[in-house]
């Protein structure tokens, strides 16, 4: 039976992040109403799962921790009952410190989450007060450690670097702090400025960012710096202890089917790709009435599928497997790629492994110009 993973999105925050671009909104006087929509969402799917098994939940948003767990285990009984969940399913929840309790904690736990994500960013008080963020170093670590104690036996915990006014000195203290709690997994992301952001319209904000080079370096050390401290970095934004990689993810990268839910999620499920409106007011009133939520569908064709698979396997450090490559897309990859790559090579941006090819850390950091030069994108689009 074929694997499915679930994606779920929760569109209520507390506070917008300056920085923040995800769909989200803060009037949580919606939380009921929304829950009663994606349960029936959720369910109008019976027919289409029928034949599926899913191993992966990843409840995503804005901010899923700001839902009762009442209101979480609400939703997965619908998911259990509409699709055929694996018992040793990975069921993520992300979650900010700001908005989680020992009772909270407690029902999560019960309603079956055995992963969470905690958004910490910064372990830096005038870096978190610059991003926004609605907790303190101290309320992350009390909600990591009661985590802990309820019996989270996977925890990830989210880093940024790249923010304004942060110094090589001050993530590493970051870096420093979280190694120390011992979490599972870690993501690293470097914050990129979106133009509709607060922050993309500060010029304030653009002038108090490390410059490239300082970039480089932060990324490049604290690699080094969380592969020592026994995190294996297996995509270029995740570090993981042996066994800890989000599955979840690994569908995206690995251009595997899932189904998203709610406003603003997205699906790839039988060959098709499809993306609901970014309206909650809409999805309350018409959760199960697809024709008037999706705003983009398409049919993905083998060969687009086959330019996913290397930009998204050039994501991992496992890179592409050539065996596998062809077994999908009935292609060779090598007579496909090699010219293309081979000025990558010599510079070593690309090493070749048992099973095929993947990046270096160092070409992670220019991935985007590399398959832009092996896809042709620019060729492409003219």
């Amino acid at each position: 039976m074929e694997t499915l993973g679930i994606y779920i999105h929760i569109p209520f925050c507390a506070k917008k992040c300056a920085y923040c671009d995800f769909y989200s909104m803060c009037d949580l006087s919606l939380r009921d109403h929304y829950v009663n929509a994606l349960v029936s969402q959720i369910s109008s799917f019976r027919a289409e799962a029928r034949n599926r098994i899913v191993d992966t939940i990843y409840i995503g948003g804005g901010t899923p921790s700001i839902l009762s767990g009442e209101q979480i285990l609400r939703i997965l009984k619908t998911v259990r009952k509409t699709f055929k969940v694996s018992e040793d399913a990975e069921i993520t929840l992300e979650a900010n410190p700001g908005t989680l309790d020992p009772g909270k904690l407690v029902a999560y736990h019960e309603a079956g989450i055995n992963r969470l994500s905690i958004g910490l960013q910064s372990a830096n008080p005038k870096e978190l007060s610059t991003l926004g963020r609605i907790h303190t170093k101290e309320e992350f670590e009390r909600s990591f450690l009661l985590a802990r104690l309820e019996g989270f036996q996977n925890i990830n915990v989210d880093i940024m670097y790249a923010l304004p006014g942060q110094s090589e000195q001050t993530l590493s203290e970051t870096l420093d702090y979280v190694i120390g709690l011992d979490p599972d997994h870690i993501s690293f992301y470097g914050l990129t400025i979106e133009p509709s952001t607060p922050f993309g319209r500060s010029k304030e904000i653009e002038a108090l960012l490390p410059n490239e080079d300082v970039q480089v370096e932060m990324y490049l050390n604290s690699a080094e710096k969380l592969e020592a401290a026994g995190f294996f970095q297996y995509e270029i934004s995740n570090f993981s202890k042996p066994g800890f990689e989000c599955h979840h993810n690994m569908k995206y990268w690995k251009v595997e089917d899932y189904l998203g839910f709610g406003p603003a999620a997205h699906s790839f499920f039988d060959g098709t790709r499809f993306a609901y409106a970014k309206n909650t007011s809409k999805f309350i009133s018409y959760p199960t009435q697809r024709d008037r939520l999706i705003e983009m569908q398409e049919k993905i064709l083998t060969e687009d599928a086959a330019l996913e698979f290397v930009m998204l396997g050039f994501r991992l450090r496992a890179g592409i497997d050539v065996v596998e490559y062809c077994e999908r897309f009935g292609d060779d990859f090598e007579v496909k790629y090699s010219e293309k790559m081979q000025d990558f090579i010599e510079k070593e941006y690309i090493m070749k492994t048992k099973n095929g090819y993947r990046l270096s850390r160092r070409g992670f950091l220019i991935s985007n110009y590399i398959l832009s030069e092996i896809l042709n994108f620019d060729k492409d689009t003219e």
